[in-house]
């Protein structure tokens, strides 16, 4: 098509660097060690080419910077950080409760009362739980009169709401 711009083949990347929101420590101390280890690397090059041999010495301040740099980013970053984060949420009530527990039928009944009884604030919710209680009441627990009160009085209550115009009852 002409005067179509073709899609790039490459994404571009921004590089926003916000300096209110400083590294954490952990970020730093890897920088360091990273750094280190460079520096570290090249200069155990450079002697090589130098001396024709390999100093022993800075083969060990490398590998003792690999391990540095390994407990910092794995063991820290993959055990201790989230261990202490579980810990910190169980001590300020903040802990994820985990996976929400099985809802069945009864359970789920249970939860739509309650919100029926207590209506939150957008009446949307309320009608859409009456519709779903009612629809449970009807094909659940074959209660079609206990099913039509509760259309009938969420009817009165919402007499413009488009969701209750249908009678699913007669079906």
């Amino acid at each position: 098509m002409p005067g179509s711009v073709p899609v790039p083949t490459f994404r571009s990347v921004q590089f926003n660097y916000d300096s209110s929101d400083p590294p954490s420590p952990l970020a730093v101390v890897r920088g360091i060690l990273g750094g280190a280890l460079v520096v570290a690397t090249a200069v155990l090059i450079v002697l090589y080419f130098d001396t024709g041999h390999i100093d022993s010495r800075f083969v060990a301040l490398i590998a003792t910077l690999w391990l540095f740099w390994v407990v910092f980013h794995d063991v820290l970053g993959l055990l201790v950080r989230p261990f202490a984060g579980m810990l910190s949420g169980q001590l300020t009530g903040d802990a994820d409760p985990g996976p929400p527990p099985a809802m069945d039928i009864a359970r789920e009944t249970q939860l739509l009362e309650r919100l029926i009884a207590e209506p939150p604030a957008v009446p949307h919710r309320e009608i859409l739980a009456g519709i779903r209680l009612a629809e449970i009441y009807r094909t659940h627990q074959h209660d079609l009169p206990k099913s039509d009160a509760l259309l009938a009085r969420l009817r009165a209550k919402y007499p413009e709401a488009r969701e209750l115009k249908h009678d699913i009852g007669a079906a």
